[in-house]
């Protein structure tokens, strides 16, 4: 190696292997599998600084790079910042321009250019090149000098139009006296220049590869693939000239791999051998020739002195000379086998013409595999030599793969090539049996290929998996096997043309005794023959397996059969078609500026995410030519007529900056929305909306600010909203990790309504991977999910949530907006004809302008008929997109519809038989259930225009339309893209907006609204009646019928028998609760009713009675069941906008319970007996419903009156339990409003209605003072129990009874709970000695009414001091110990007893560990998966002081702030960045080990859970942290904690 004696500055000496790599990747740019070199070779930055361009060579970089990596290191040899003196868009251009540049340019003999582009000289390598440089390259001084002096020139001129070099331009460029004979090719087969070079596509490996055919080229040798401009197969057979020779590059790289694996020492002894080489008619090679030359020069020399058929033997000779024989055999191996392959000149004419015929099979007539939507592959046993030429599986969009062989898994078998490079799981055929839906998803179909193995599979080494004999799996699997195919060929699973079966034969099938043969009569029982392709090994094997089937199936496969072309060629051949984007290495941003690789079979692995990379739609087209810009015009055509946005959209306005993309108004606000949560947010999941009205551009928006933030983010868009929140989160996480050890931040975007549960799952992800993050990378540990959020009144919801974490888009534009609008039209005039029939673009450059898009639709309509298909398909488009988002009728149903039954017919076939109406419509390509194309209306405002039209002028009303739209069997009949149709049009019917004003919900779906508005009962029954003939599973339709019915037209029998068959459908919260509901509304209406009816009958009161027992029922099991989702989280209501959120029941049930049962007391006390107003009788009402009997009231002399009685007497049970349910469901939920953190607006409501009648509870059995006075003076000698009385009742007056009631009383006046301490002072003194649990429960309330009364008044003379409570709390614990079935007095012992700084406390760990189990024990249901909150914090005083409450911290802020934007701050935990709050806390300091956060005061350690699980980073990792202390009912918790490293 070569010595510099430049000084060098230490920094670079310091650096490590990893430094030197990241260098070269970061700064130089070099592709990394130069970068890898450096590192498989141990370059340190101290051995960096004494490299030159030699040393770099040495290592097999070639020369583009490694001149671009000399210069970049002297310039960090400088310690300066390498930088060219060359145009900025000569280093973006591919060595492939550089080649045009300098032939079309500089008529540089093509020769000189070619061997650049053989040594990857890219434009960056270029500005790089001095005249030596290019001399070493074996370019003459002239030619050298004319490009660097060009290129200098290149400042001075416009950038040069480069082109594709052509054959003449080359023949232009050769001169008649190149100088020297290596100029000259000799004896190089031209033929297979241009066949078979362009139809591999790549060019083959030595033969160790061979054993590892689809050898990872994503991250080291992807990139020199071909580009696709480059690689197709000729269009015409052109008839060509060939030798018996192998082509010349071929035996070419094959020399120059065997050298590549000589030693140094050995490359010069085959050298010296080479230039003393006598046995050939030729001279041997010079020695001046042979001086300082590579393999690769030294293989090329050889080929154009010796010949292709000499050279190898040459090669193989000279090795055997030199005792290289395995390298010899080897050589002479790879030789016969390109021999072999070498084809006389009337096979290449036949291959020519079948590689042809090959691409027509595959893409109907086209170039492209998008064709097809999937391909089903059915291949036999394959041989190894085999696999290096069956990557082209990888690129087929395969469904699954059915294999015979035993061997695939196994090393050297093609499955297990296949998942190398791919993803496949693997099945074997029962697997797919089952029902549909339920196969489909746990096989994870459409997703990732299914690789059956049909015949055994021996790499499990068990007995059950040997492959079997021809007779045995006849007995044995065929059935399996042929069920497997019934599933394949069913329209539920592949639509009918729209996949192709391949069968693939490696091996002959040379009997009709052979499984793969009954396989193909399998399919052909289900598929026409035109669906299967036959591809063949050999010419012999094609023979046979014709003849079979002429024989056996009187069918001629010739027309549907590949035979003619070698393995090679077919692989070279599907590798060259389109999409090209497969062969380009896709780049994900990673840290510290550099990119990592997306494998596709990361990408595989990530099934619910589209992710955008930060190469995206680079090197994908030869942007030159015609068909880029057919393309070009294409996309931008249907994205501006109505269609989806794609990334294209973004890259065409990127390359060609005179027409950006237009930049909405809110923008900027979301980028900086986007940027600042980054930075500041402490949670590492975040959830961002924007709101926006349907149509108005809020998805494009939002996709635009992610392609600009591409190289900032690790970018995807959540495709697939059905996948489970859980299974998406793994995805993310896996994404925000992948190819590197830091993490990357990644931004999501989503369309869902389920984003909550997305954010949760996402945080427990992160905890559950372990990855260990530091302190510096915390802040790229982060998602931020961007959901698009439609809305029919997005500036109202905007401004009802958090602001800083929200933005809305309306349908109008800004004054500038509309400017831009205008620009990009007269842009578009320039490239597009009739840019003005872009209609969804004209909606809203006039800004969605009610008139023309009537006017549109009036025109459009003119002729209308709905008796013609083509209009009435017309009219169910119309509905479906003006009610439902996100609608469309898939193709292959329109085809049915049409009776189109032809095995394929384009697209465009269904739009010419809409007309007039094609002008509206659009075809978009739906991801859901393996992508499928779907018909639907340019823009949501033409099809409710057009709707309105169709009633206003061709009277055809909406009912009817959707009757009609019911009537036919076609859209409901079971078929894959059925059940998204059918999804559509349930929706339609069910659906509920949010009303303009606030969060609630309309009553019913705007269809249904409409038509009753219309039309009335009757038309809407008839489509319910008529939708639950077609959705017999759903219950959401007779649902909806009796939530109509009961609500709307009070016909509650009817009702409940709708509702009770939602139930008999589907037993969930949500069903039960719809007949609670009726009978709640039912007992109402005859209370209103009966009001103004002056006549009493006993008979309503045994009927309302019937009705509200019926009702507590149904809410008791609804409140039981949804107890249980909260264990399960399974059920959901199908009607995600029914009354309540999904997942989200949680305590209506109790809440609706309530108002029963105070109906039901309303109802009583109107009796004449119980009524209110006579004080007698309200007490005889009281005492019954306190259980004593009702005998009394007989009177034989008023009927009614006894009728009466003797009804209740028979409810008597349901009555007198009434008011102590009532008093356990209060306790309930007392427990759940003052221990739950706050889940929705919808607790805010319930608790409103909770304390409403807990008011009424109290105006009923709570006396007032003058009546328990009265009452004391009548019973003088009872005067203690009447004060106990009263003081009781009085406690529960004022929910006072229970703890959470006491804790409650932190944020209401001083003089309640200065009464309270007081009641309880006398209470827990006067107690009855033998209850000792009630006296237990008097003393732990007492102590907290002291406390809660020291916060509000601390001077009260109730006020107990410290030491008094402590001592009381003390004596308590010992009776009780540490198995108190309520967690209440270990609360209190963590009040009171937390360690101070100073001392410790030996029984706190006890306590935590009792208020743990009490709290699981006895609150579990209302605990369960819900967060609880702290009313008491630990602050820096001693004794009570040291007690800091939640409402004492509002005080500081409430002046200053609205509530809910406080409430905001402690949501996000930002509140513990307040100085308010950092004064009055105490921070204590303690250790997470093993995932647990631990309290430290000296030795003691107690277990503390973080209030926020995204507060501890993930990994196990030992840490000291601190945190601030809150005291909830199941125990301390962290807050806001911090890591001291």
């Amino acid at each position: 190696m070569n010595q510099s004696t430049t000084r060098k500055p230490p920094l670079i000496e310091k650096w490590t292997t990893e430094d030197v790599h990241q260098w070269l990747m970061a700064e130089v740019k070099v592709q990394q599998s130069c970068a890898d070199r450096f590192t498989e070779e141990e370059v340190s930055g101290a051995c960096l600084v004494s490299f030159n361009k030699t040393d770099i060579l040495d290592f097999g970089i070639k020369h583009g790079p490694a001149v671009k990596i000399t210069a970049y290191l002297e310039s960090l040899k400088k310690a300066c910042k390498h930088q060219s003196e060359f145009p900025e868009y000569v280093e973006k251009w591919t060595k492939e321009q550089v080649s045009q540049w300098l032939v079309q340019h500089l008529n540089i003999y093509s020769k000189y250019a070619e061997r650049l582009q053989e040594e990857d000289v890219s434009g960056d390598c270029l500005v790089c090149f001095r005249k030596q440089d290019l001399a070493d390259l074996g370019v003459k001084g002239g030619p050298a000098i004319r490009i660097i002096s060009a290129l200098k020139q290149l400042n001075q001129k416009p950038e040069p139009t480069l082109q594709p070099i052509t054959d003449k331009q080359k023949e232009a460029t050769k001169p008649t006296e190149p100088g020297n004979a290596q100029a000259k090719e000799i004896n190089r087969p031209e033929s297979y220049e241009n066949t078979e070079s362009k139809r591999d596509g790549t060019v083959e490996k030595d033969s160790k590869q061979i054993q590892l055919p689809f050898h990872k080229t994503s991250e080291k040798e992807e990139i020199q693939q071909p580009k696709p401009q480059n690689t197709r197969v000729r269009n015409k057979g052109a008839v060509v000239q060939t030798t018996v020779s192998p082509d010349g590059s071929r035996i070419t790289v094959e020399i120059k791999n065997i050298l590549d694996d000589l030693l140094k020492v050995d490359l010069k002894t085959f050298i010296f051998h080479l230039r003393s080489y006598t046995e050939s008619k030729r001279k041997p090679i010079s020695q001046s020739k042979l001086e300082d030359k590579d393999s690769m020069d030294i293989a090329k020399l050889m080929i154009n002195h010796y010949g292709n058929e000499e050279a190898p033997q040459v090669a193989i000779q000279i090795l055997k000379e030199i005792n290289q024989l395995p390298l010899a055999l080897q050589l002479e191996e790879r030789i016969s086998q390109l021999m072999q392959m070498t084809l006389s000149k009337e096979s290449v004419r036949k291959e020519a013409n079948q590689g042809e015929k090959l691409k027509t099979l595959l893409s109907c007539g086209g170039n492209s595999l998008d064709t097809y939507d999937k391909f089903v592959v059915v291949v036999n046993k394959s041989h190894p030599e085999q696999l290096h030429y069956l990557q082209f599986l990888t690129k087929l969009k395969l469904f699954c793969v059915l294999d015979f062989d035993p061997n695939s898994a196994a090393s050297g078998g093609l499955c297990h090539s296949y998942r190398e490079l791919r993803v496949a799981n693997l099945h074997i055929p029962p697997q797919f049996q089952g029902q549909t839906e339920s196969v489909i998803k746990n096989l994870n179909l459409y997703k990732q290929t299914s690789w059956v193995f049909c015949n055994g599979r021996h790499d499990l080494n068990s007995d059950s998996n040997l492959a079997l004999d021809y007779k045995n799996w006849l007995r044995k699997s065929c059935r399996d096997v042929e069920q497997l195919v019934s599933f394949i060929c069913n329209p539920e699973v592949l639509l009918h043309g729209r996949y192709l079966i391949i069968f693939l034969l490696l091996s002959p099938v040379d009997t009709e005794k052979d499984p793969v043969f009954d396989i193909y009569k399998s399919f052909i029982k289900h598929t026409k023959e035109e669906n299967i392709i036959s591809v063949c090994e050999s010419q012999s094997t094609y023979l046979k397996w014709r003849e079979l089937i002429k024989e056996k199936c009187d069918f001629d496969i010739e027309h549907l059969s590949i035979n003619e072309l070698t393995l090679s060629e077919i692989n070279g051949t599907i590798m060259a078609m389109g999409p090209y984007s497969q062969s380009f290495v896709r780049l994900l941003p990673s840290s510290g500026s550099s990119a990592v690789v997306l494998t596709q079979k990361d990408e595989d692995l990530l099934t619910a995410l589209d992710v955008l990379c930060t190469n995206q739609c680079e090197n994908v087209y030869d942007e030159n030519s015609s068909e880029f810009r057919e393309f070009r015009i294409s996309v931008e055509k249907e994205f501006y007529r109505g269609g989806k946005v794609k990334w294209w959209n973004f890259y065409f306005c990127d390359k060609d900056k005179e027409k950006p993309f237009i930049k909405r108004d809110k923008y900027e606000n979301v980028m900086k929305l986007i940027r600042s949560q980054w930075r500041d947010s402490k949670d590492m999941c975040v959830l961002l909306n924007l709101f926006h009205h349907p149509g108005c551009g809020g998805t494009t928006l939002a996709m635009h600010v992610m392609w600009d933030l591409r190289h900032e983010f690790r970018c995807a868009v959540l495709k697939d909203n059905f996948m489970p929140k859980t299974e998406v989160a793994i995805q993310v996480i896996k994404l925000m990790k992948l190819e590197s050890e830091k993490p990357s931040p990644v931004l999501l975007l989503v369309d869902s309504k389920e984003t909550d549960n997305l954010v949760i799952s996402i945080r427990k992800a992160v905890v559950e991977e372990n990855f260990s993050v530091s302190a510096d990378d915390a802040p790229n540990c982060k998602v931020i999910i961007l959901n698009c959020v439609r809305s029919h009144s997005p500036k109202q919801q905007y401004r009802q949530h958090n602001q800083t974490q929200n933005q809305f888009i309306t349908a109008s534009l800004t004054p500038q907006e509309q400017k831009d609008f205008e620009k990009k039209l007269k842009e578009l005039e320039e490239t597009h004809d009739k840019p003005e029939n872009f209609y969804s673009f004209m909606i809203m450059k006039n800004n969605f302008d009610q008139k023309y898009i009537n006017d549109l639709a009036h025109n459009t309509l003119e002729n209308f008929d709905f008796s013609e298909k083509e209009s009435e398909l017309f009219a169910f488009l119309a509905l479906l997109n003006t009610y439902v988002e996100e609608s469309e009728i898939s193709l292959s149903l329109c085809e049915d519809f049409f009776g189109m039954k032809f095995i394929r017919w384009p697209e465009d076939s269904v739009l010419d038989r809409m007309n007039p109406y094609s002008n509206l419509l659009i075809i978009d390509r739906i991801e859901e259930s393996g992508g499928y194309k779907g018909l639907r209306i340019l823009h949501q405002t033409i099809a409710s225009a057009c709707l309105a039209e169709l009633e206003r002028s061709c009277y055809n009303k909406v009912s009817e339309i959707t009757m009609q739209m019911l009537h036919y069997d076609l859209f409901f009949s079971t078929f894959v893209v059925k059940n998204r149709l059918m999804r559509s049009i349930e929706r339609m019917l069910i659906e509920r907006q949010r009303k303009k004003d606030g969060d609630e919900r309309e009553l019913f779906s705007p269809l249904v609204h409409k038509i009753h508005n219309q039309e009335g009962r009757q038309t809407i029954q008839e489509i319910f009646v008529k939708a639950s003939s077609r959705f017999v599973t759903s219950a959401s339709i007779p649902q909806a019928l009796a939530r109509y019915l009961y609500i709307n037209e009070r016909d509650f029998p009817e009702a409940l028998k709708w509702a009770k068959k939602a139930k008999d459908i589907k037993e969930n919260p949500y069903t039960f609760d719809t007949i609670g509901q009726i009978y709640k509304s039912n007992l109402k209406y005859n209370m209103d009713k009966e009001k103004q009816e002056k006549s009493l009958n006993p008979e309503d009161l045994d009927t309302n009675i019937k009705i509200a027992i019926n009702g507590m029922k149904a809410f008791e099991r609804a409140q039981q069941l949804a107890d249980k989702e909260d264990e399960l989280q399974e059920e959901t209501p199908d009607d995600d906008s029914e009354d309540y959120p999904r997942k989200s029941y949680n305590v209506y049930g109790y809440v609706r319970m309530l108002e029963i049962a105070f109906l039901v007391f309303e109802i009583l006390s109107r009796l004449p007996f119980f009524d209110e107003t006579n004080p007698m009788n309200k007490k005889y009402l009281q005492s019954f419903l306190r259980g004593n009997k009702l005998n009394t009231l007989c009177d034989e002399d008023n009927e009614i009156t006894n009728q009466y009685v003797k009804i209740i007497n028979e409810h008597e049970r349901f009555l007198v339990t009434l008011k102590s349910d009532v008093k356990e469901i209060f306790d309930i939920l007392d427990c759940y409003f003052a221990y739950i953190k706050g889940m929705c607006e919808f607790d805010t409501m319930n608790h409103r209605i909770v304390c409403d009648h807990f008011k009424k509870y109290v105006h009923l059995f709570c006396s007032t003072p003058e009546e328990m006075t009265k009452e004391k003076e009548h019973q003088s000698n009872l005067t203690l129990k009447f004060d106990v009385q009263e003081k009781q009742l009085f406690l529960e007056k004022n929910q006072a009874d229970t703890f959470s009631g006491i804790l409650q009383h932190l944020d209401k006046p001083a003089e309640k709970i200065e009464r309270v301490t007081e009641c309880y002072a006398f209470l827990q003194k006067t107690g009855n000695q033998k209850q000792n649990a009630i006296k237990n429960k008097m003393k732990i309330n007492y102590i907290l009414s002291n406390i809660v009364l020291y916060f509000l008044k601390p001077k009260s003379k109730h006020v107990k001091s410290y030491k008094f409570l402590s001592d009381l709390l003390s004596e308590t614990l010992q009776d009780i110990g540490l198995g108190y079935r309520l967690p209440d007095p270990y609360y209190l012992a963590l009040l009171l007893f937390w360690p101070s700084p100073t001392e410790e406390n030996t029984e706190i760990g006890k306590y935590v560990k009792a208020i743990r189990k009490s709290s699981h024990k006895q609150l579990a249901k209302l605990l369960n998966k819900r967060s609880t909150i702290a009313h008491l914090y630990l602050g820096k005083g001693e004794g009570l002081k040291r007690l800091v409450s939640k409402p004492k911290l509002d005080e500081s802020f409430l002046p200053k702030m609205p509530r809910n934007t406080l409430a905001q701050l402690w949501w996000n935990g930002d509140i513990f960045k307040e100085k308010a709050i950092i004064s009055r806390l105490h921070r204590v300091s303690g250790t997470i080990e093993r995932g647990e956060v631990y309290a430290n005061y000296g030795q003691q350690k107690i277990p503390v859970r973080p209030a926020r699980l995204s507060g501890i980073r993930s990994g196990f990792s030992t840490e000291k942290v601190s945190f601030y202390i809150g005291f909830a009912i199941n125990g301390p918790l962290a807050y806001d904690i911090k890591y001291e490293n």
